[in-house]
């Protein structure tokens, strides 16, 4: 931890940040679902990665009140095991899996993206995958229908390793026509996803499909070759925009891709950088690891979507592929999720789906180790609870004056009762600067103004798991209890605050003249 200045020590430096919010041009709503986790098929399983029972069944209370908690209104259940294992329903347990999924999302308040499986070859044998996939979504639709947000086939059927070439027999119903070329599988993955959509849409008619679940965040597979195609996003809205199945394009998107020996202090870095937020192309940080910057991904993947005039959603949404401990586990990565959240809200996007992959020490939830059997999280759940506590609304834009150039962003959503602006100070380290913040007068009269904080140990500091929301920790046992703050405020000069380095606060303006 890093350890407090010395008494007489130089105060920390404060740098200026005036915040002006446009209210004449407000941008996309933000879905009451936007903030989400993704998890794989296996949960769905009893006594997978060494827990026993089902993670999702409504009697797992601690697990129920941390999504409870944190404000999450999306469980999207698939991942890389839903090709691996047999469908859902056809093993000795029958549809008690999915049942208790249903059951614990309606006790979570949560809607499901539930996974069918693409893959009809492979080790274990899958039988006739049509009519597995129909009676596993006609039992979700005729059962579960109200808590289902879409059904989903396959995932990451973009990456070579998925499809049919030249020495590797897979699926013969995916092939690469060009043997080598990612993208060149695409139109026999069209044709096979559209053979099972129809048989899903026969079991459940007027079922909402969302895809392709894109695995590659850059060009490499993208269709029909790398130097002059599109991606597996654009194309999918192309050809589907008029069937009226799709309700979302899904992409995934690990921001910093393999971490390799990238160290904590190196993610921490990397995840609190501007380049992540701003950068136009992808980069190294550090040598031989590579990033994709926010906006290389949206002008490329995920703006041809919105303007063919459907949503997206990234449903597996990460800082790095697997995550870094001491960074991805750490205060940073609350900071990251929080801002992450915003960008992408504030881009169009219809939610974020933090992956969550059981047994995976940087998960988001994890077990508890001080209870046995019950569950905790990771700081990265403190930010997801700072995003839907200032997110309900349409987004707003704002304008920055920061001359001094502080590593700050800033956001605001709100509607007709008043707005939400929150300010990320991811300053850190020795010498990282306050903020010292004026958000510019609203309007006539004098609103009530409150805050509330996300603080890590100390400012400054990015690293170590101890955080704060509004005062309180949150956990799987009780009610959060986060508290808001009284901020006064000049009817000319407008609000003003102090965010201190490596801290976020959520200003919450109500009324006024």
């Amino acid at each position: 931890m890093m350890s407090s200045p010395a008494q007489g020590a130089a105060p920390r430096i404060t740098h200026p940040v005036t915040i002006t919010v446009d209210t004449q041009h407000p941008g996309p709503e933000v879905p009451a679902d936007f903030a989400g986790l993704s998890f794989e098929r296996g949960p769905l399983t009893s006594g997978t990665a060494g827990i026993s029972g089902n993670l999702f069944n409504p009697a797992n209370n601690s697990v129920v009140t941390l999504f409870r908690n944190l404000g999450l209104g999306s469980l999207r259940i698939g991942g890389g095991t839903v090709d691996q294992l047999i469908p859902a329903g056809t093993g000795s347990d029958g549809f008690s899996g999915i049942d208790n999924l249903f059951a614990f999302a309606a006790a979570a308040g949560v809607k499901v993206i539930y996974t069918l499986r693409m893959m009809s070859a492979g080790t274990p044998p899958v039988g006739d995958l049509k009519a597995l996939n129909a009676q596993a979504a006609g039992h979700i639709w005729g059962n579960h229908r109200d808590h289902v947000a879409s059904f989903a086939i396959g995932n990451e059927p973009d990456w070579h390793a998925y499809h049919t070439y030249q020495g590797h027999a897979l699926d013969p119903a995916i092939f690469e026509e060009v043997s080598g070329v990612a993208g060149s599988a695409y139109p026999s993955y069209l044709a096979r996803w559209r053979s099972l959509a129809e048989a899903v849409r026969g079991a459940a008619p007027g079922a909402p499909f969302s895809g392709p679940d894109l695995g590659a965040y850059t060009n490499k597979t993208y269709t029909p070759h790398p130097a002059n195609g599109v991606s597996w996003t654009a194309q999918l809205v192309r050809d589907e925009r008029d069937a009226g199945r799709i309700t979302e394009v899904t992409q995934h998107y690990y921001v910093g891709d393999q971490p390799g020996a990238t160290t904590a202090a190196q993610a921490i870095s990397n995840m609190l950088s501007p380049e992540w937020v701003t950068g136009t192309a992808g980069g190294t940080q550090p040598t031989s690891t590579t990033y994709t910057p926010y906006p290389w991904l949206y002008e490329n993947n995920l703006a041809p979507v919105l303007a063919a005039g459907l949503r997206y959603r990234l449903t597996e949404s990460n800082d790095y592929l697997g995550g870094v401990q001491g960074a991805s586990d750490a205060y940073a990565a609350a900071l990251f999720a929080l801002d992450h959240l915003h960008w992408f809200a504030a881009h169009g996007a219809a939610g974020v789906n933090f992956h969550n992959r059981r047994g995976l020490a940087t998960a988001t939830i994890v077990p508890d180790p001080a209870s046995p059997g019950g569950s905790t999280i990771n700081p990265k759940g403190y930010g997801i609870k700072a995003f839907t506590l200032g997110s309900a609304g349409q987004v707003k834009p704002v304008q920055i004056q920061n001359a001094n150039g502080i590593n700050l962003t800033a956001y605001c959503v709100g509607g007709a009762g008043g707005d939400y602006v929150t300010i990320i100070n991811k300053a850190h380290g020795a010498g990282a600067a306050d903020a010292a913040v004026t958000i510019a007068a609203p309007g006539p009269g004098v609103p009530a103004v409150e805050v509330m904080t996300l603080a890590g140990a100390q400012p400054g500091d990015a690293r170590g798991t101890t955080v704060t929301l509004g005062g309180a920790t949150i956990t799987g046992d009780a009610a959060w209890d986060g508290k808001w703050s009284t901020l006064p405020v000049d009817p000319h000069l407008g609000i003003t605050l102090t965010v201190k380095a490596t801290t976020a606060a959520i200003v919450k303006i109500q009324g006024g003249g």
